[in-house]
């Protein structure tokens, strides 16, 4: 059994820590089925934010006669939209690799992995261990036990950032955030597209409030039918026929893309097998030092599953290094990171929703502000909500926007929040007028 002092399981955020660790001297095993750079560049964050500025340009384009100019889009070049994106991820996933094998530590292994003891791995024929082990494997799409769905040749998230020829009516299942960003893209574009939600609203995990008012945005682009959950799936004559339950309802499509979240790796690294212990969905258990139960053995990014963006992983890689290679402990603190949605409108959010305030009993106060109440929201010709919650001493609990660049707005709440946490911080500053941000300070001035 080959020996190595570290060993890191993902090439994500996770690669961080490797390279520290070689950097050191201590001899680094990476183990990665798939390409380098993890999810984010490979089939997330990266490849779907530069395909979503494609749909973003023709919206523009498309919007234009409302400020007086004229203009047509001659043609779409869907196939050279999409190969733009893969040549600049394959290139850099390729970079990855390159660097790490002409460094000679880490030694790579990619190919899949499954772990047989605490701190212990099968790759291919072989067999390694580590003194300190750090699993960072990430997630996958999860997909539905769909009768006949295993028989189609269906989308899902990675495989849909890949297809070469645009669809002409793409189902989508599923009302999340991937479905919201990849109904955005194919439907800017020109896609038919149509989208079963199993419940009332799109984005049901954002303020109700927020979701609500992306939902009714979002109905006005595309057909959207709610209570509606997929039941059956075949696939005939290039043709997908859907078959959900909502009044016996039936939809056909030339293609389906499944989007109903994500599953950790847990099952496919066979975690069981180092004694590490899972919640009931199988993300790994880990203290705020994002130490496992298992000495000498660390977890982070989504396989952890606290709020799995990129961003947080590459916070957590800072902490895992300190907690593993220093000797003063620092806690990770998950409080004030934030997130958005891609899409159009924009979503930006932090913190808590005001339905997680109401069940948690917690007393609060709401501001709120429209953006075509501002100088600029008038410039745009566009609206959008910006909301805040606070306590009764103005710390600020939660922060949500939906609208245009609400993704870079709320970085201003996420600052606060982590600077000294109160209204304050926003309400005492002078905003350029009439700059977008006046939209979000309006909010706090609005405080009840």
């Amino acid at each position: 059994m080959k020996k190595f002092d570290v060993l890191v399981v993902g090439s994500g955020a996770g690669l961080e820590v490797a390279s520290f660790a070689a950097e050191r001297g201590l001899s680094v095993a990476i183990v990665e089925e798939g390409p380098l750079g993890g999810t984010c560049l490979n089939r997330g964050c990266i490849p779907s934010k530069m395909l979503i500025h494609s749909a973003d340009v023709v919206e523009t384009i498309k919007s234009s006669e409302k400020f007086g100019i004229k203009s047509k889009i001659e043609n779409i070049d869907f196939a050279s939209i999409v190969k733009r994106v893969s040549d600049v991820v394959d290139t850099d996933s390729a970079g990855i690799e390159k660097s790490i094998r002409e460094s000679g530590n880490p030694t790579l292994f990619k190919m899949r992995g499954k772990f047989i003891g605490h701190k212990q791995m099968q790759v291919g024929s072989e067999q390694i261990e580590a003194d300190k082990v750090f699993i960072v494997g990430g997630t996958r799409p999860s997909i539905p036990s769909l009768p006949g769905l295993d028989s189609t040749p269906f989308l899902d998230s990675t495989k849909a950032l890949r297809l070469e020829k645009q669809p002409e009516h793409l189902v989508i299942i599923g009302g999340g955030y991937i479905a919201a960003e990849l109904a955005h893209f194919y439907g800017a574009l020109g896609t038919k597209i149509t989208i079963l939600v199993r419940g009332k609203r799109m984005l049901d995990n954002e303020d109700e409030e927020i979701a609500d008012w992306f939902t009714k945005e979002f109905s006005k682009k595309y057909q959207i039918l709610f209570n509606a959950e997929a039941e059956a799936v075949s696939y005939q004559d290039n043709k997908f026929i859907i078959k959900f339950k909502n009044d016996g309802g039936r939809l056909e499509s030339d293609q389906l893309l499944v989007a109903t979240g994500r599953v950790p790796n847990t099952d496919i690294l066979d975690i069981k097998a180092t004694g590490v212990e899972m919640n009931e969905k199988g993300y790994i258990k880990v203290n705020e030092y994002l130490e496992t139960n298992v000495e000498r053995v660390w977890a982070f990014g989504d396989i952890i599953g606290i709020l799995p963006f990129r961003h947080t992983a590459n916070d957590q890689v800072g902490f895992s290094i300190k907690n593993a290679f220093t000797d003063k402990k620092v806690p990770f603190d998950p409080f004030a990171i934030g997130h958005a949605v891609f899409s159009s409108p924009q979503v930006g959010g932090v913190g808590k929703t005001e339905q997680e305030l109401k069940k948690d009993g917690v007393k609060y106060k709401v501001g709120r502000a429209q953006l075509k109440d501002t100088g600029m929201g008038g410039a745009l010709q566009e609206n959008g909500l910006a909301k805040v919650l606070v306590d009764e001493q103005s710390n600020i609990l939660g922060c949500h926007i939906i609208g245009p660049q609400a993704s870079i707005l709320i970085h201003e709440a996420i600052v606060a929040m982590k600077a000294n946490g109160k209204i304050e911080a926003i309400t005492n500053s002078v905003y350029i007028h009439p700059a977008l941000p006046e939209w979000l300070q309006r909010a706090f001035f609005a405080i009840e």
